[in-house]
C-alpha cells in the first residue's frame, strides 16, 4: 500500500482527470497534465476517462471497506458508482466501436470511393456516438471523484 505525499500524488493525478475544466496540477513539485484535457484523439479521451473511472472505483471501495468511514458517505459513494458504472461501461462500448470503425476505415483506404466513403461514415458516428458517451459519462465520474476527495 502507498505512504504519504506519493499516495496523495496518485490520487491527486486521478482526480484531476475526472474535471475536464482542470488543465494541470502540481505534484510533487511538477506540473502534471490532465490526460483528459491533454488527449489528442477521441480514444485517448475515452481511455483517460475509463482510466480515471478505475482509479476512483478503486479508491471508494477502500473508502467503502474502511469502518471508520460514515454510513452516509459509503451509502453516497455507492449511490454515485450506480450510475458512474453504467455510464463508464457505455463508454468503452463506444470505445470499442469507434476501434473498429477506423480500423474498417484503414482497411478501407484502398478500395472504391463507396467503400471509403461508407466506412468515413461509418467511423464519424462511431465518433459521435463514443464523444457523446464521454460527456454524458463525465458528470458521473466527477460526483465520483468529489465523494471520493471528500471521504480523505
Amino acid at each position: 500500500m502507498l505512504k504519504g505525499s506519493l499516495r496523495t500524488a496518485l490520487l491527486s493525478l486521478a482526480m484531476i482527470t475526472a474535471l475536464p475544466s482542470c488543465s494541470s496540477i502540481p505534484i510533487l513539485g511538477a506540473q502534471i497534465e490532465n490526460p483528459v484535457t491533454a488527449a489528442r484523439t477521441l480514444d485517448q479521451q475515452a481511455y483517460a476517462v475509463l482510466d480515471t473511472y478505475a482509479v476512483l472505483v478503486e479508491e471508494a471501495t477502500k473508502i467503502v471497506a474502511d469502518p471508520n468511514v460514515p454510513i452516509t458517505i459509503k451509502r453516497g459513494l455507492g449511490a454515485v458508482e450506480k450510475v458512474a458504472t453504467p455510464a463508464a461501461q457505455v463508454v468503452e462500448s463506444a470505445l470499442a466501436a469507434y476501434m473498429r470503425a477506423r480500423a474498417d476505415f484503414e482497411a478501407a483506404s484502398g478500395q472504391s470511393q463507396t467503400t471509403l466513403a461508407r466506412a468515413a461514415d461509418a467511423l464519424s458516428i462511431a465518433g459521435q456516438r463514443l464523444s457523446q458517451a464521454i460527456a454524458a459519462a463525465s458528470p458521473a465520474i466527477a460526483e465520483l471523484q468529489t465523494l471520493v476527495h471528500g471521504a480523505h
